[in-house]
């Protein structure tokens, strides 16, 4: 069997790392082979990512995102590797607006340098018997958490993510301190703590505006472990709109994969 070499890019936001695949560039690599996707993304055996992101042409957009996490599976929206793949993106058109088609639908994309800020959907809180519960693009449950550094996040939220349902859901553990939150993140699909989360960043900032549940604009600070970001959005109502997740992405390197 003949190996080939695939160019691939390794991207991070706020410590939440990606392999980015270019298949504007007649790349052929399967996404639907979850031993290989999981197998690039090992951090022992592979690359080492928390998930896999291909860039991919669209009639409509400048690009198509495909997300998959680090257990080789299609996933919903990733709003930190969504940041990654556009600036990947804006550095190899030159464009600093982009439009781009994900799992959730369509958004877009404002680069600045390594500042990305990327347009999330509405959210409306929906009830949940575990807690707090919003879809970011993606789901998760936000909860308010004293002790943050000692916490396990592994085992608590692995655990709440299998009550949630089949699917499951992420788990954001928050602690709020002058209008700025802390948290801390389990990924359904990486099955651990990830440094940072977008969708659930975004998540936090949506808890925050709700408990305060006055109309407004509104500018969050959310610092995760790998690094700050920030959401803007309209509150009205129990509802988020014009909501903006915004926060570093950063090439770290460049390699071939031997497939």
């Amino acid at each position: 069997m003949i190996e080939r070499l695939i160019p691939f890019e390794k991207y991070e936001g706020a410590g939440n790392d990606f392999v980015i695949l270019d298949f504007f560039e007649n790349i052929w690599i399967d996404l639907y082979d979850v031993v290989l996707i999981e197998k690039i993304c090992n951090r022992h055996f592979g690359v080492g990512a928390d998930g896999l992101i291909a860039v991919c042409p669209s009639m409509e957009y400048d690009f198509e995102m495909k997300y998959l996490n680090s257990d080789g599976r299609f996933s919903s929206f990733c709003g930190n590797g969504s940041r990654c793949a556009a600036s990947y993106m804006s550095k190899k058109t030159g464009k600093t607006h982009l439009s781009f088609i994900a799992a959730d639908g369509p958004h877009t994309a404002d680069c600045d340098k390594n500042l990305v800020k990327v347009s999330m959907k509405n959210i409306v809180q929906v009830q949940h018997e575990l807690g707090f519960f919003a879809n970011t693009g993606s789901p998760h449950l936000v909860l308010e958490y004293d002790g943050l550094d000692s916490l396990n996040v592994k085992v608590l939220g692995s655990e709440l993510r299998k009550r949630h349902s089949e699917a499951g859901t992420n788990v954001n553990f928050i602690h709020i301190h002058d209008s700025i939150i802390d948290i801390r993140t389990f990924e359904r699909g990486v099955e651990d703590e990830t440094l940072a989360c977008g969708t659930g960043i975004t998540a936090a900032a949506f808890y925050l505006t709700s408990k305060l549940n006055s109309n407004g604009h509104y500018l969050i600070d959310v610092r995760a472990k790998g690094g700050n970001c920030k959401v803007e959005l309209d509150y009205r109502d129990q509802m988020a709109e014009n909501v903006f997740l915004i926060g570093p992405a950063v090439n770290v390197f460049s390699g071939f994969l031997r497939v």
